[in-house]
């Protein structure tokens, strides 16, 4: 399969938050970004596909070794293949790349984090190293762009991990701070309930805010003369945004179902979003 397609159904199939996200994108990143996305996609869906930690540390350990044969011009896998004209093109650096397996493997050495602090390492591991990826992509090195990656990063862990916190925890894997736990009366095996109680309901809103929280800060620290440029970030955000706003509503009943935005929303919400960051602009620019 050609390996932009292969990229294309791994992570951006029709409907998802990454193809709306790269349907309103600037066209000279798409090819980019959805290698990247695809990169992600690989390289997180390693541990749910494992059940002995050891298997899965060999496979990212052939993901090591790949990313190496990606950067010497001899990559074997279709996501490998489409990201070397990304890396040739965008002037991307093996380091966030290398974070992503980094904290992936967090995945597998740790069931749990006694704070905030230590899930914080994890976040800037996996999503932060994304998101430094979509600056790049967008050819941003500011300062700004440095911190809006940071706190997007961090949105985008905590909110996927919040929206999986049912099936993490049946796979033994829990990424809400266990000083947080104790303080909101909850345990892991609170987790496994089939219902969501009045206490989980309290600390999943916390988690929330916690990631609107970043959104916010991450949403701040970007010029408007960047934002038509770093859309893709944007976009994401304001997905995230949008689909907590639902939780909220909702109440977290995060033990009972699985809940997403439907394609229209999605649909909707990336078109309104692009077109404000290219209207700010253009106002930025007169």
């Amino acid at each position: 399969m050609e390996p932009l397609n292969y990229c294309r159904e791994k992570a951006a199939t029709p409907g998802s938050a990454l193809y709306y996200t790269l349907r309103f994108s600037p066209a000279d990143q798409h090819d980019a970004l959805l290698a990247v996305f695809a990169f992600h996609a690989e390289v997180s869906e390693v541990p749910n596909e494992v059940s002995d930690p050891g298997v899965g540390a060999v496979k990212l350990e052939w993901w090591r070794e790949e990313l190496g044969r990606v950067f010497a011009g001899a990559p074997r896998h279709p996501v490998s293949q489409a990201l070397v004209p990304a890396i040739r093109d965008h002037d991307l650096e093996a380091e966030p790349f290398q974070d992503m397996i980094d904290g992936t493997a967090m995945d597998l050495a740790y069931d749990g984090y006694p704070s905030f602090r230590e899930l914080s390492v994890y976040c800037h591991r996996t999503g932060g190293a994304f998101a430094r990826l979509l600056t790049g992509i967008a050819g941003a090195n500011s300062g700004a762009s440095a911190r809006f990656a940071h706190d997007l990063g961090m949105a985008q862990t905590l909110r996927r991990r919040l929206l999986s916190v049912r099936d993490d925890a049946r796979a033994g894997r829990v990424y809400i701070p266990e000083d947080e736990m104790r303080q909101a009366g909850v345990t892991r095996e609170d987790l496994l309930a089939p219902q969501t109680s009045d206490a989980l309901r309290a600390l999943f809103k916390e988690q929330a805010d916690r990631i609107i929280a970043f959104l916010d800060q991450a949403e701040a620290h970007l010029p408007d003369s960047e934002r038509a440029r770093q859309r893709s970030g944007i976009i994401l955000a304001a997905l995230d945004r949008a689909l907590l706003e639902e939780l909220a509503q909702d109440n977290f009943p995060l033990l009972e179902q699985a809940l997403e935005l439907t394609p229209l929303r999605r649909l909707w919400v990336a078109w309104r979003t692009a077109r404000r960051q290219q209207r700010l602009s253009r106002r930025a620019g007169q």
